[in-house]
C-alpha cells in the first residue's frame, strides 16, 4: 500500500517541477521575442535611413545639380575649344 502513494507522489513532484521549467523557458522565450521585435523595428529604420540618404546622393550627383552648383560658384561653360591647327598625324606611313 505505501509503493503507490510513493509512486502517485513523485509523479506529483515531476509534474510540478516539470511545470514551473516549461513556465521559466516560456517566460525566456517571450522575453527574447520582444528584443528580437526592437531590433527588426531598429533594422527596418536604418534601412529607410539608407534609401533615403541613396536618394539624395543620387539627386546631389546628378548632371543637372552639378551644373547648377557650377554656376552658382561662377563656372561657366567654354565658348571656343582649343584645337591646333597645324597636327602632324600620329603614325607616318613609311
Amino acid at each position: 500500500m505505501r509503493k503507490p502513494v510513493l509512486t502517485i507522489g513523485f509523479l506529483l513532484i515531476v509534474v510540478i517541477s516539470l511545470s514551473m521549467v516549461k513556465i521559466f523557458v516560456s517566460n525566456r522565450i517571450l522575453t527574447s521575442g520582444s528584443a528580437l521585435s526592437q531590433v527588426q523595428d531598429k533594422l527596418n529604420a536604418v534601412k529607410v535611413e539608407n534609401t533615403l540618404l541613396s536618394e539624395k546622393l543620387y539627386s546631389m550627383s546628378s548632371l543637372t545639380n552639378i551644373y547648377s552648383e557650377a554656376e552658382k560658384n561662377g563656372f561657366v561653360e567654354a565658348e571656343t575649344s582649343f584645337v591646333p591647327g597645324n597636327t602632324l598625324p600620329i603614325a607616318i606611313k613609311q
